[in-house]
């Protein structure tokens, strides 16, 4: 369960709650609300959470900065203090901490209702979640079992992916000596759907038997390689001592009917990685010659679309000019 920060407090714009500092940051994702009153309750925070205080535990004007330093560290996604009997108001160098670190700070007044607010996002963050839940079971009923078309096409429609947009599937697996690799695909999964969540809507990105699943719809061939680099770059660095990414992604396609066979392309990528037979930065369907013809074979719309941009103009130039160049490639 994810969400931008700016559109969560949009869910709550109707109370009296101000945004005061750190607009800079809001375009962070909040995963869950959390109370803390002192900056030793902040330890139970751990990170994208949006913080709310009352100031309860706090005795001076230097401890609401100390609180506000430790949220920071704990790198949660946005603060609200209730100004009341235990704050007052904020003090400047507050302010001026969450402006330098682009950390949101909101201020609501006593006579608002905490537990309201709280319960509208944490309503919103579990609604986002199944919404989440739903598309990725969606999207891999389109994979692996693309004929029963019920089980995909309004699912995704109603969840604004569009029949007719392209698609493309990058799949990502993680050779890693950790012992939980369930959980550490997982934190890596949570990891890219942060990274690509403010940049754009129309993805995907879920854990399937180990894999990374992480589809790109209606996008151009330049803004994909665009985004699939981005993401690679930023996973080899959160990467861990003795761990590896393999990674493959497939062509895009006509429409979500056929994002199997994009799955299909990624899939056989990662693996020719993963056995070594192909460099890790060869990792796009596109890009790969000959392995396109071997992946596909099975697959006579590719092998229709490599003899078009290959042998085609030879065959051509032999017809035009009476040459028998085909027979000598042969």
């Amino acid at each position: 369960m994810a969400m931008v920060l700016s559109k969560l407090m949009n869910k709550v714009e109707h109370m009296d709650i101000t945004l005061i500092a750190g607009e800079g940051g809001l375009a962070n994702i909040v995963t869950w609300v959390h109370m803390a009153e002192t900056v030793e309750a902040s330890d139970f925070l751990d990170g994208s959470q949006l913080a709310i205080t009352t100031g309860i535990g706090l005795k001076s004007r230097d401890e609401i900065i100390s609180l506000l330093k430790a949220f920071y560290e704990k790198n949660v996604a946005g603060v609200i203090i209730n100004l009341g009997p235990f704050i007052e108001e904020v003090p400047e160098e507050a302010r001026q901490f969450c402006d330098e670190n682009n950390l949101p700070l909101y201020v609501v007044p006593w006579k608002e209702h905490l537990a309201e607010i709280m319960h509208i996002c944490c309503y919103v963050l579990t609604k986002e979640e199944q919404r989440m839940l739903e598309t990725s079971a969606a999207f891999k009923n389109a994979i692996f079992f693309p004929k029963q078309e019920e089980l995909y096409v309004v699912p995704l429609s109603q969840r604004s992916f569009r029949v007719k947009w392209n698609y493309s599937i990058t799949v990502m697996k993680i050779r890693t000596p950790a012992k939980n690799k369930e959980k550490r695909t997982d934190a890596l999964c949570w990891t890219i759907e942060k990274m690509i969540k403010h940049d754009n809507k129309n993805f995907a990105v879920f854990v399937n038997e180990m894999e990374i699943i992480l589809i790109f719809a209606n996008i151009t061939e330049d803004e994909l390689l665009e985004e699939v680099k981005k993401v690679q770059i930023n996973v080899k660095r959160l990467l861990n001592e003795g761990e590896k990414l393999y990674m493959g992604v497939g062509r895009l396609t006509k429409s979500v009917r056929c994002i199997y066979k994009s799955y299909n392309q990624a899939k056989s990528i990662q693996r020719l990685q993963a056995r070594g037979k192909i460099q890790d930065d060869k990792i796009f369907y596109t890009s790969l010659g000959i392995y396109r013809l071997l992946m596909g074979i099975e697959d006579r719309e590719i092998m229709k679309e490599y003899y078009s941009n290959t042998l085609k103009p030879l065959t051509d130039y032999d017809a035009v000019n009476s040459t028998d160049l085909c027979s000598t490639l042969r």
